[in-house]
């Protein structure tokens, strides 16, 4: 296995930002950046990531080794660590999902998002965590915290080896089997498989609706529309009809 090496910071801008410049230095794979605060922290599509005090946020640097078009799977793999992870720390099964492409919901609500940025030769993976404290920005979806659900008595160092000890495993199998691998035990915990989907493509904004069947074997998304199943890697937006979480 990879050595981690988790480096602790009081404050900086970005965790991805710390780990990018790290890693444009020749840092290793493994080398991770934990800060008790961030002052500009950042989600998906440029949205914001208010970081409070007491919340996790932790990014990684990765090196794949598998061809450059299969990087965009690492997303999904480690929302559904992440998951994994929060059930082995007692987070009810039942109550936890993944809502594509990576954030990690409890009972509905976002406790943990992913940012993933690639570059030429790394990737550098961001994660948000809720620990104590929950965004009031999050707009479409309810949030809630980890300590809203068990008696959580770890710090911030002990979760993040833990994330990244689980995280750097899953990785390695993928590198060796690929995406399959995962793909079923992804599935069943999707969010809004079987449900009604509406996917947004630029740059006319054109649409497409059907039913969404989950994630292929190299995971693309697969929409059934009409009597065909048809699979998408890249869209604008997708919506599910039966979301009114806000």
């Amino acid at each position: 296995m990879i050595n981690i090496d988790l480096n602790v910071l009081e404050t900086c801008s970005s965790t991805n930002d710390i780990a990018k410049n790290e890693a444009i230095k020749g840092s290793l794979e493994g080398s991770s950046y934990l800060s008790y605060s961030q002052s500009n922290g950042r989600g998906r599509s440029k949205n914001k990531w208010e970081s409070l005090e007491g919340n996790l946020f932790l990014s990684s640097i990765f090196r794949p080794k598998k061809d450059k078009k299969d990087w965009h799977q690492l997303s999904l793999l480690i929302g559904y660590t992440i998951l994994e992870t929060l059930i082995d720390f007692g987070i009810n099964r039942n109550l936890i999902g993944l809502k594509w492409p990576n954030d990690v919901l409890i009972d509905n609500k976002k406790i943990s998002g992913v940012l993933l940025e690639a570059f030429d030769n790394f990737i550098i993976v961001g994660i948000g965590l809720n620990i104590l404290k929950t965004p009031k920005n999050e707009l479409k979806w309810k949030t809630t915290k980890l300590n809203d659900h068990i008696k959580n008595k770890m710090s911030l160092e002990q979760i993040s080896h833990e994330i990244l000890n689980k995280i750097f495993h899953n990785y390695f199998i993928w590198q060796d089997e690929g995406f399959s691998y995962f793909k079923n035990n992804i599935n069943e915990h999707i969010k809004n498989r079987k449900k009604t989907i509406i996917l947004t493509f630029n740059p006319f904004k054109k649409r497409i609706k059907g039913v969404f069947v989950g994630l292929g074997d190299d995971g693309c998304l697969q929409v059934q529309v009409g009597n065909s199943t048809l699979d998408y890697y890249s869209v604008e937006s997708i919506t599910f009809p039966v979301d009114d979480l806000s």
